[in-house]
């Protein structure tokens, strides 16, 4: 679910733009699938997580599980040079990152996610 705070700067948005921001499915990633796993060393890894694609106008939520990681913090690139931003990224777990990603353009966006996991003792 996405986060009330994130809902409302949607709507402000939608009613500034006059333009209908729509949710696209929540896609979830286990840190065990990860594209590009580096090892930090003393059990720390950064995990760069697959690319997930926005449709124009679309907001999308991306959950990404640890698994034998706790995720100590997570981070975002946008693909191309328009505005795109992250309206969420949180914990609700030792184990479970949340990201709200929004795209406002009219074109399609791709998002990488990255995560500083720390394996679990």
């Amino acid at each position: 679910m996405i986060s009330k705070k994130a809902l409302a700067v949607i709507k402000r948005a939608q009613l500034k733009t006059g333009k209908k921001y729509t949710a696209a499915r929540t896609v979830k990633y286990s840190i065990k699938k990860a594209i590009r796993a580096t090892d930090l060393g003393d059990g720390f890894g950064r995990f760069v997580i697959s690319t997930t694609r926005l449709g124009p106008n679309t907001f999308r939520r991306i959950e990404v599980f640890g698994n034998d990681y706790n995720i100590i913090s997570g981070a975002w690139v946008f693909s191309g040079d328009q505005q795109g931003y992250m309206l969420d990224s949180y914990s609700s777990a030792e184990d479970h990152w949340f990201f709200t990603a929004w795209n406002p353009t009219n074109s399609i966006r791709f998002v990488t996610v990255t995560v500083i996991a720390k394996l679990k003792p």
